[in-house]
């Protein structure tokens, strides 16, 4: 599902992990206001270039996602929050945090092929 979209990314140009961590928490909050496939595309890009850099590409290609839905969109929001915020005392805190955030769309009434799309063309 992931494999196009990991494989347009140029792992030889992205900055350390903490650095996207950052971009990353700086653009949650317009994922969850704007609810668009521009804003979580973007974000998605973030959170696969984030995988690279921390070597989880073979769980990302060959394991099957287990998005982790929860109740609300908002109690998405939280559990993606309070993963970020723990993250040191959780080593395996991005499978975690990945399954939090390839269930989001099903909230937001996203749809992947879309989403995809928009991952792949902020690549070329």
């Amino acid at each position: 599902m992931y494999e196009k979209m990991i494989k347009s990314l140029d792992a030889s140009i992205l900055p350390d992990a903490e650095t996207l961590i950052s971009q990353l928490r700086q653009k949650l909050p317009g994922v969850y206001t704007e609810k668009e496939v521009e804003s979580y595309s973007h974000a998605l890009d973030l959170v696969l270039k984030i995988g690279i850099k921390l070597d989880y590409t073979p769980m990302m290609l060959y394991l099957p996602a287990r998005p982790q839905l929860a109740e609300t969109l908002v109690s998405q929001f939280q559990q993606l929050n309070k993963v970020l915020a723990t993250r040191n005392q959780n080593k395996e805190w991005f499978h975690d945090f990945f399954g939090l955030f390839v269930a989001m769309p099903a909230h937001m009434g996203l749809s992947w092929s879309e989403i995809e799309e928009k991952v792949l063309e902020r690549n070329k």
